[in-house]
């Protein structure tokens, strides 16, 4: 059995005992904490469906402890706002526990995103020595390279050769339509 589905099967063992105490008990006694507090307990722990899970199975055993504890003589309508101010409880963990989860979860998605981005982005910064005449790049060990390697080492560029109109027509006079 693994660790998270031992963790439920307690979860549910502990609710159950909550569940007996609660029956035995008068109303007045407010054993359904019991239950408030394992669903806390477990928005520490549990994932989504097992922190819904438990919410069900707690929600579920406060009603049936509702059911079946002794009524005592307190006025109708004490037990039922006891009643759902126990399920209100539950309701607002396992919302606060599930809206942190996504919270969390959009976190730690933007972050990686965020880490890969900047594992694939490279910047090229600085000063770069260029010569004049030939337009080459001196790289760290004082080496001179094309433009073109340097950038492609230096960057997640890539290189397409081309030719402006105006190289075209200097290079290649009879190809190049000049216009009227």
């Amino acid at each position: 059995m693994s660790h998270m589905a031992l963790r439920v099967v307690l979860t549910v063992i502990a609710a159950s005992a909550a569940l007996v105490l609660d029956a035995v008990t008068p109303l007045g006694l407010a054993v359904w904490l019991f239950q408030v507090a394992l669903v806390w307990i477990a928005s520490l722990w549990a994932n989504r469906r097992q922190m819904i899970a438990v919410a069900v199975v707690c929600s579920s055993f406060i009603v049936l402890g509702f059911l079946f504890s002794p009524k005592t003589g307190l006025a109708i309508w004490i037990e039922l706002t006891n009643l759902l101010l126990s399920l209100g409880a539950v309701g607002a963990i396992t919302q606060t526990c599930l809206r942190q989860r996504a919270t969390e979860d959009a976190r730690r998605k933007a972050a990686e995103e965020l880490a890969q981005s900047r594992a694939t982005v490279l910047i090229l910064g600085g000063l770069l020595p260029i010569c004049a005449s030939c337009k080459k790049i001196r790289n760290e060990a004082g080496n001179w390279e094309q433009l073109e390697i340097y950038i492609r080492n230096h960057s997640q560029a890539e290189f397409t050769h081309s030719m402006c109109q105006e190289c075209a027509a200097r290079l290649y006079p009879d190809l190049v339509y000049r216009g009227p």
